[in-house]
């Protein structure tokens, strides 16, 4: 099978890539086993000091597959569920990781693309890139955690109206509202990563790991138990008959699978 995710190394910086291009980065049960293995292998290593996330082609992720996940509402069986949990497990490996990860975001990051991106410490995105929600359009309630870290990071009202009522959020309106800390011309956006990464690690590695620590200390608990509260709610939509529809009508007017949601 073709990998999904690549890890190299810049200065003492891991950069994980997201190679799966044809597939518009699509999220999937492989997907986010490869990347769960990924972040395991950097969490015990000593010689990387700063990680970046970043994705081939247009798209930073279109979130799931939504081809596979009408296929196992067709089968009635748990594939659904297993790719939650999967995806679950990855975001919580990731803001549990002892360093500092910059989401490096060149295009659209969707539904559970959104939900990655929030998932990272530090958000670097090109001008032509666009934070899709999603979730509404489709009938169903949010996964990988972006309804946690949006009512974190903005409050419960601005979370719940961007969750129901924008389509997308630009790159400028993303900065603005705080979700994303730099911006860069298209062609200057992994040299602006890699400057917010370099900056990052002038900061003493030890005290690198305590601020991330103490920053999340307070929520990574509630995070696990949120996350399973996401699953739920997301499976009840997904039983829905409008979500099956919805689902359906996205996939009929779409060329490629893309996705808005898990």
């Amino acid at each position: 099978m073709e990998s999904k995710i690549t890890l190299t190394s810049t200065e003492d910086i891991a950069v994980v890539t997201m190679v799966n291009e044809a597939r518009a980065n699509s999220i999937d049960k492989a997907f986010c086993d490869e990347l769960l293995d990924v972040l395991r292998e950097l969490e015990g290593s000593s010689k990387h000091r700063a990680v970046i996330l970043q994705a081939t082609g247009r798209i930073f992720s279109a979130g799931g597959d939504l081809r596979q996940i009408s296929d196992g509402l067709q089968r009635s069986d748990s594939s659904l569920e297993s790719l939650i949990d999967a995806l679950h497990a990855t975001i919580v490996a990731m803001r549990r990781l002892p360093l500092p990860v910059i989401a490096s975001v060149q295009g659209a990051a969707a539904g559970a693309g959104f939900s990655l991106a929030m998932a990272c410490d530090l958000v670097v995105a090109s001008r032509a890139a666009r934070f899709v929600v999603g979730y509404a359009k489709l009938g169903t309630s949010s996964d990988g955690g972006l309804s946690f870290h949006l009512a974190r990071r903005l409050g419960a009202a601005r979370a719940l109206e961007i969750l129901l009522t924008r389509d997308s959020l630009s790159a400028d309106e993303a900065r603005q509202l705080g979700l994303v800390q730099s911006i860069a011309e298209p062609a200057s956006l992994q040299e602006a990563s890699l400057a917010l990464a370099r900056k990052v690690m002038d900061v003493p590695a030890a005290a690198v790991k305590e601020m991330k620590s103490l920053v999340g200390m307070a929520a990574e608990d509630k995070l696990e138990r949120h996350l399973e509260e996401e699953k739920r709610a997301f499976l009840r939509c997904a039983s829905t008959k409008a979500f099956s529809e919805r689902v359906a009508q996205f996939i009929a007017g779409s060329d490629s699978p893309r996705s808005a949601s898990t």
